[in-house]
């Protein structure tokens, strides 16, 4: 009797975590114990790396420097930037906006100097229309900069092509 209570109490405790194989229809007197099945391994799918293929001057390339920024941020284009100006005084000059995400100095590869401009992008579109109008001509380093919309967007492969099949089905081209 004490075997029995203990088997009872022990298969209790196996059925609470799990460990029991219920499928299979037991008899009372032949109960067998054993661990469930394993789970099969999870299938690992790569994530599928989305590219960015850019056309400008006739020419059509693969740009992987635009997977670091936000797809559906607004972006504005700061130009005449001086030699001292980096990613951080960038970023400080726009930081006080609430819905300020990044800020990049383009740089030559080569040399590492910037080539003069750089991008800011913002997540509100309110902050982005502020930040046009408080910042063009504001003294960001030495310089006053100059503020424009970018245009990332429309040298987008897809973009372009989509553009193309519009201006046609209008006849515009």
């Amino acid at each position: 009797e004490e075997l029995s209570a203990l088997v009872a109490e022990q298969q209790a405790a196996i059925m609470a975590a799990g460990l029991l194989d219920t499928k299979k229809e037991m008899a009372h007197d032949d109960i067998m114990i054993r661990p469930s099945k394993p789970e099969p391994e999870p299938v690992h799918v790569e994530d599928k790396v989305k590219k960015c293929i850019r056309v400008a001057a006739g020419v059509s390339w693969e740009d992987t420097s635009l997977l670091e920024w936000e797809t559906d941020d607004f972006r504005i284009f700061c130009g005449d930037l001086g030699n001292e100006v980096n990613d951080d005084i960038l970023a400080r000059a726009f930081s006080r906006y609430p819905s300020f995400l990044k800020a990049k100095v383009v740089r030559d590869k080569r040399t590492g100097k910037t080539k003069g401009y750089g991008f800011v992008s913002f997540k509100d579109p309110n902050d982005y229309v502020r930040a046009m109008r408080e910042m063009n001509g504001r003294y960001v380093g030495s310089r006053p900069i100059k503020l424009r919309k970018s245009t990332w967007k429309d040298r987008n492969l897809e973009v372009v092509r989509k553009k193309q099949k519009e201006k046609k089905k209008l006849g515009l081209r």
